[in-house]
């Protein structure tokens, strides 16, 4: 597929739904209500479904996985304190800094790119399941870190509920669920009849379109709601976000795989721009709102343009 067949439709999706909010035909719960189905119904199917017809090198799988957890390490611990030192937040407010940083808008925006290309869809799947969990099992535990023990001088067995509790919410994700089905679909070799197999393709195949619109939807209603209160936090974490994650990501895989494909998916999908889903969480713990929705505005923008830079350079035009 050349550049201009994969991004023309992609970032025009994106700026009709961007259209479609500033000319007020849809507002901010039609956004969410929209979030709801992509990520309840037709992403769990779209995770199942690729991960089912789609396989991938157990060699890369491990080198992969490996390569990307060192990233996700290097660029939290990053994050973190950063959050901490040079924006003075609380471990919870950490947390979402952290969160913010570190999820990528893998559903509404990669995973279109990702199927659109040849060999890209199953490590990308892949790397959807890793975050699901990790990224969700992180930031959840730090924004519900234990109150009044901003140190981290917290007892050990405080700590290990907290994590465990994180480790059981990510684990409910139902895209992670999705995923994990048609892995171990496509392990067993599990027939699935053809009218199944028909509803799961036409299910997955409005995830893409519709999470880009809704992408749209809710870029254009932060700028209209100027939801850009934290420059500062912006600028530090951005950095982190759009190039040390995907390089160091990058050089991992590359270095625990030699594979060219497994190196560019890494980088595309760690190097995408902040999901709005980190607004979600933040709110929904209380925690550096404004600041996470400065990240998301500013990525969303800064993330495409560096975003078309890398397709650039990744596919032939």
């Amino acid at each position: 597929m050349s550049l201009a067949a994969l991004l023309i439709p992609l970032f025009a999706t994106i700026f009709v739904g961007a259209g479609a909010r500033a000319l007020k035909l849809f507002d901010a719960e039609d956004a969410r209500r929209m979030s709801r189905f992509v990520f309840m119904i037709a992403m769990p199917f779209a995770g199942f479904n690729f991960m089912r017809v789609n396989t991938l090198n157990g060699d890369i799988f491990i080198g992969l996985a490996a390569g990307y957890v060192a990233g996700l390490v290097i660029a939290s611990v990053a994050a973190f304190l950063v959050s901490r030192a040079a924006l003075g937040l609380s471990i919870r407010e950490s947390g979402a800094a952290v969160f913010a940083t570190t999820c990528g808008n893998a559903i509404f925006l990669g995973i279109p790119i990702a199927t659109s290309v040849e060999g890209w869809a199953a490590p990308f799947l892949i790397l959807v399941l890793f975050e699901g969990t990790l990224v969700f099992a992180t930031g959840t535990a730090l924004m519900t870190w234990p109150e009044g023990d901003d140190t981290g001088a917290t007892g050990l067995r405080t700590i290990i509920r907290t994590l465990r509790q994180a480790i059981f919410r990510a684990l409910r994700n139902p895209i992670v669920i999705g995923t994990l089905l048609g892995l171990a679909a496509a392990l067993i070799d599990a027939p699935v009849p053809d009218p199944f197999a028909s509803l799961f393709d036409f299910l997955a195949r409005t995830a893409g379109p519709l999470g880009l619109f809704i992408l749209g939807l809710s870029a254009a209603d932060l700028f209209l709601q100027r939801q850009v209160s934290n420059v500062k936090g912006a600028a530090l974490l951005l950095p982190i976000k759009l190039a040390l994650f995907p390089a160091v990501t990058a050089a991992f895989v590359w270095l625990f795989t030699g594979d060219g494909t497994a190196t560019i998916v890494a980088a595309l999908f760690t190097g995408l721009p902040p999901a709005v889903s980190s607004i979600v969480l933040a709110s929904v713990y209380r925690q550096w709102i404004g600041g996470v929705s400065a990240v998301v505005t500013v990525g969303t923008v800064v993330g495409l343009v560096t975003l078309a830079g890398y397709l650039l350079v990744t596919i032939p035009s």
